[in-house]
């Protein structure tokens, strides 16, 4: 059963200048208080939601909660993994029917073992049902949710255990119904590397296309892409061996056929934002359009999603700023265009980390976790780490 914790609500208004800005004090940490990491959103016409990894102390559970039209969290946050001694991490959250659908991994502290979950959130707030993905003995890690009609598509990352250890990573596909019920064997559909951390999707023509980064034959990680059909699977590589990695990418399509994609890569010296924009036919057949680099500061340009809003594309990311990590989004257009300069979207004492994008009303919603760590460590070291969501409109 799902056990309702409380969690503390947070909004950032739109874009304030950084100049001019009153004084804020540093954040004080309550004992007990709800730690957030990693956020993603959902949001329909009719309901809209967060959600997150983390929690209260060092224990790491799934946690979603309903926000209101301004995308202010409301109520109370409600746990949708299993209570245990099991670290869970990265949701991805979609809205099936209304109903809130996450796909996550965990982490058995005791063995290392890997493990990928589904699951849906009922009405009432309590889990509704729960589900493995899993292929043989392999671990799974990573997993992503796309809803096509009475369908759940998803896939995951397949990690080699310890008894599979001679194996590659593959990209693995399953379907299932709205109820969890499978209606699909697990099956491979591509080759990825034990250094993919980052596995991304869109729906096109109810089709699954994933994105993320691999090495494969190449020196270091390059963009690569599968679609997933009825009939098969395509797997191409998007970006060339130059011998500079691109990574972490994010790719949407919007209903004209117009793809959007978005990665960092090393290629000009720095970690710097890229966005390529184009028809998805280009993409699938390997050939991608010629992307324009979005950021040129010294510091390092990462973590870098997007989300259509019609014929327009939300871009955010999360970029070094006078020594400290900020959010930043642009507005481009359909040919990639920009709307406007980069807007700066977090601020105040704290470093800002992985954003997320949906497009909301004729804007978006941008969600991102704000913390204070001692030193560089992880999330046993966070001081505080907060839930923030602030409207961008190009």
């Amino acid at each position: 059963m799902v056990l309702p914790r409380l969690a503390t609500r947070y909004v950032l208004p739109l874009f304030l200048p950084l100049a001019g800005c009153a004084h804020v004090s540093p954040p004080v940490a309550s004992p007990g208080e709800m730690l957030a990491y990693e956020l993603t959103l959902a949001v329909s016409p009719q309901a809209s939601w967060a959600g997150w990894h983390g929690g209260a102390g060092e224990e790491s559970g799934i946690y979603l909660q309903p926000l209101d039209e301004d995308g202010v969290l409301q109520g109370q946050s409600l746990r949708l993994s299993s209570e245990g001694k099991t670290f869970a991490y990265e949701p991805d959250l979609i809205l099936a029917g209304g109903s809130p659908v996450a796909a996550w991994y965990q982490k058995n502290p005791f063995t290392n073992e890997l493990s990928a979950w589904l699951a849906r959130l009922a009405p009432s707030g309590q889990r509704a049902w729960l589900v493995p993905l899993e292929q043989g003995a392999d671990w799974s890690r990573n997993p992503v949710v796309r809803q096509a009609g009475d369908r759940l598509l998803v896939a995951w990352i397949g990690q080699p255990s310890e008894g599979t250890s001679a194996r590659d990573p593959a990209i693995v596909y399953r379907e299932f119904s709205l109820a969890g019920k499978p209606l699909t064997p697990p099956r491979e559909v591509g080759r990825a590397d034990r250094d993919t951390w980052n596995l991304n999707a869109t729906l096109a023509g109810g089709a699954m296309v994933l994105v993320y980064d691999a090495a494969g034959a190449s020196e270091v990680n390059e963009l690569q892409l599968i679609e997933v059909t009825g009939k098969g699977a395509r797997q191409v590589q998007l970006t060339p061996d130059d011998g500079h990695a691109s990574l972490y990418p994010d790719l949407q399509v919007n209903d004209a056929g117009i793809a959007a994609l978005t990665w960092f890569d090393e290629r000009d010296g720095n970690r710097e934002v890229y966005l390529s924009v184009g028809p998805l036919a280009d993409f699938l057949a390997g050939h991608m359009p010629p992307p324009i680099r979005v950021t040129h500061g010294e510091g390092e340009s990462i973590g870098a999603y997007l989300a259509w809003n019609g014929d327009r594309i939300g871009l955010v990311w999360s970029d070094e700023a006078g020594g400290e990590r900020r959010i930043f989004a642009q507005g481009f257009d359909s040919a990639g265009k920009p709307l406007g300069a980069a807007r700066q979207l977090s601020n105040g004492p704290g470093q800002s980390s992985i954003p997320a994008i949906r497009a909301s009303g004729e804007g978006f919603l941008v969600a991102w976790n704000h913390y204070e760590m001692e030193g560089t460590g992880g999330h046993a070291q966070a001081i505080w780490s907060r839930p923030q969501i602030a409207r961008f409109d190009p």
